[in-house]
């Protein structure tokens, strides 16, 4: 009797191992080894790439796509990589980790993946949700221009796309952090020890005029945009060039705040130049010329403002001289 028990209890598991095997994702068993052997984020090629990209998936699969060579110079690519890695590598430590992958596909192991897709740029972020067999779900691309570089727009990205909660683990940097409260309290010991010769200073009304300028500037310029949604600096171009101007009034890059405050500074002084140096003139020809000089100033300056806003939108209506 106890024979034929024990030869069904066997025939029960072997069933049961027979079951399990078969319900097995092949493609999840691999990322799920590939993921734990480099840190949460697995290198891809073109034939990868499409194996774990295409077909039925119970798994959501994120990739970014760059173009790490030296001869590319992608200077976003090179930003935005370490941030990736961090969301990668701190998504590992969370209990639905064999549920979303990273991936990574650098132009070199990936030229057939760039050109079946026309990618003319770099870096691309792509989450590729999961899905049936015989669906198709088109990816979805996250905005690194319009969200910016850092792990935490990123992860907000990936918390809304995939339902799972991605935290970022940002690990304390103790040097910068050492480094910057050295700087305060050097910084607080040497206004001590000038306060006393340089006190008059804070209470000059020429100081209060200079401070409220450059408060100005910055709230107009838009640095608390870049604050917000924390742009990428430059962005790569056509041909190898660099953008500087995002098109558009609804995005921008984070050197435009720099070229707009500048052009209102230039602005600024011009103004504040011919209101006050051009009367403590007493020769009325150089008073003359004082005009002339600063007038030029101002409208020049004033027309590459114009200008800006027609790079930024070409519908923009209006233009002086350039």
């Amino acid at each position: 009797m106890k024979r034929p028990v024990s030869l069904l209890f066997a025939f029960l598991q072997l069933v049961f191992v027979g079951f399990t095997l078969a319900q097995a994702d092949p493609k999840k068993e691999k990322l799920i080894s590939l993921s734990e052997d480099n840190g949460g984020v697995i290198n891809l090629n073109s034939n990868s790439y499409d194996r774990f990209t295409e077909g039925k998936r119970d798994y959501g699969m994120v990739v970014l796509l760059t173009a790490l060579d030296d001869q590319f110079n992608c200077a976003p690519c090179r930003e935005f990589d370490p941030e990736y890695s961090l969301v990668a590598k701190s998504f590992q430590k969370n209990k639905k980790s064999k549920d979303l992958f990273f991936g990574h596909l650098d132009f070199r192991d990936g030229q057939a993946v760039y050109q079946r897709l026309k990618l003319m740029s770099a870096p691309n972020v792509f989450y590729f949700p999961p899905q049936k067999a015989g669906e198709r779900k088109d990816f979805v691309k996250y905005d690194l221009a319009r969200s910016g570089f850092s792990a935490e727009s990123f992860a907000e990205f990936l918390s809304r796309e995939s339902g799972h909660k991605v935290n970022v683990a940002r690990p304390v940097n103790y040097f910068k952090l050492g480094a910057k409260l050295f700087l305060v309290v050097g910084a607080a010991a040497v206004l001590k020890l000038l306060y006393r010769h340089l006190g008059f200073v804070f209470y000059h009304k020429n100081t209060w005029a200079i401070i409220s300028i450059l408060f100005i500037l910055t709230f107009t310029s838009g640095y608390m945009w870049n604050r917000i949604r924390t742009p990428p600096f430059v962005m790569p171009g056509k041909n190898g060039d660099i953008n500087y101007i995002a098109s558009g009034f609804s995005s921008q890059l984070g050197v435009e705040p720099q070229i707009v405050a500048s052009i209102y500074g230039l602005l600024a002084f011009s103004l504040v130049a011919l209101i006050k140096s051009v009367p403590q003139f007493d020769d009325q020809t150089r008073q003359r010329f004082g005009v002339y000089i600063w007038m030029g100033c101002i409208i020049f300056i004033f027309s590459a403002l114009l200008a800006l806003f027609k790079i930024k939108n070409g519908g923009y209506p209006f233009k002086l001289l350039i």
